[in-house]
């Protein structure tokens, strides 16, 4: 189970770093970018699935809810990370587990003891020391704070969907959920792109194109590798265990990637505000 959740993080990490590196630029560039993922996606599920899709009434209906909400957490999660610092984004994101641990406990009863609490009140800390700047720091941009700001809920939002799936009488027929939800982004994607010009600027980028479809490649591979584990561990493992562990690995590696690939630079402040979100991550994790 914890190998299955190791693979899940690095696979979460690396992707973060690579949509960090993919530089996408151009109006309606970004969707053009998830299109090729999401596309990728049907590929890969297909595979899986040895070309046999099963449907039902609530398949369908849990794929159109996961595509809309993966569609969306994927576009905003690209802009984010694209516009900003990898740690930085990847810890507030990430942070969304306060979220998805409040919600089981009042909608499935799973317990959160005295010790899961402290380990959230030091997690918010954590968020304000990376976050809050002086006057004379560098400001981060007005288009990083809101694509991270609706990251951040929609990070959660995936989780919760994973929840909730793995509830229902369907939660075997996960890979055939996905399918249809790879197909639901895919056309999602698609008309965005279509309607944004997104087409049009990759045609205009030339020799851009071959590395730009690359990054699209990889981050698809990965996006739907942790994705498809996560909507099996989420359902193993209880919420104030898996969101701690799962969303905890990511930022420490993370962090780590994008200092050793992306040659980031965190001043003092945002070093020891990662290092409290760790702690308190293994907090919440352990007691």
């Amino acid at each position: 189970m914890y190998l299955l959740l190791a693979a899940s993080v690095l696979a979460a990490s690396v992707n973060s770093v690579l949509l960090h590196k993919a530089k996408i630029e151009g109006k309606g560039s970004v969707y053009t970018f998830n299109l090729f993922s999401a596309i990728l996606w049907c590929v890969l599920l297909f595979a899986v699935n040895l070309g046999k899709i099963n449907l039902n009434r609530q398949v369908l209906l849990w794929a159109v809810i996961y595509g809309v909400v993966q569609a969306l957490f994927i576009f905003f999660k690209t802009n984010a990370m694209n516009s900003g610092p990898v740690a930085i984004t990847t810890l507030i994101g990430n942070s969304s587990l306060l979220i998805s641990v409040l919600f089981s406990f009042f909608a499935w009863g799973e317990p959160i003891g005295i010790f899961k609490f402290l380990g959230i009140v030091l997690l918010l800390f954590a968020l304000f020391l990376c976050t809050y700047k002086k006057s004379g720091d560098t400001a981060f941009s007005k288009k990083w704070l809101i694509f991270t700001a609706v990251f951040f809920v929609f990070c959660a939002s995936v989780g919760l969907v994973f929840k909730a799936f793995s509830k229902t009488p369907v939660k075997a027929m996960a890979d055939d959920m996905m399918f249809m939800s790879a197909v639901v982004m895919s056309v999602s994607f698609f008309v965005l792109s279509l309607l944004s010009g997104g087409f049009k600027t990759m045609k205009e980028a030339g020799f851009k194109i071959k590395p730009f479809i690359a990054f699209a490649a990889a981050s698809g591979v990965l996006s739907c590798l942790y994705n498809r584990l996560n909507i099996f561990l989420s359902g193993e493992l209880n919420a104030v265990i898996f969101f701690p562990c799962f969303n905890g690995g990511v930022i420490l590696l993370s962090t780590l990637l994008s200092v050793i690939t992306c040659k980031e630079k965190l001043t003092k402040r945002q070093i020891i505000g990662i290092i409290i979100g760790i702690v308190a991550i293994s907090i919440i994790s352990i007691f």
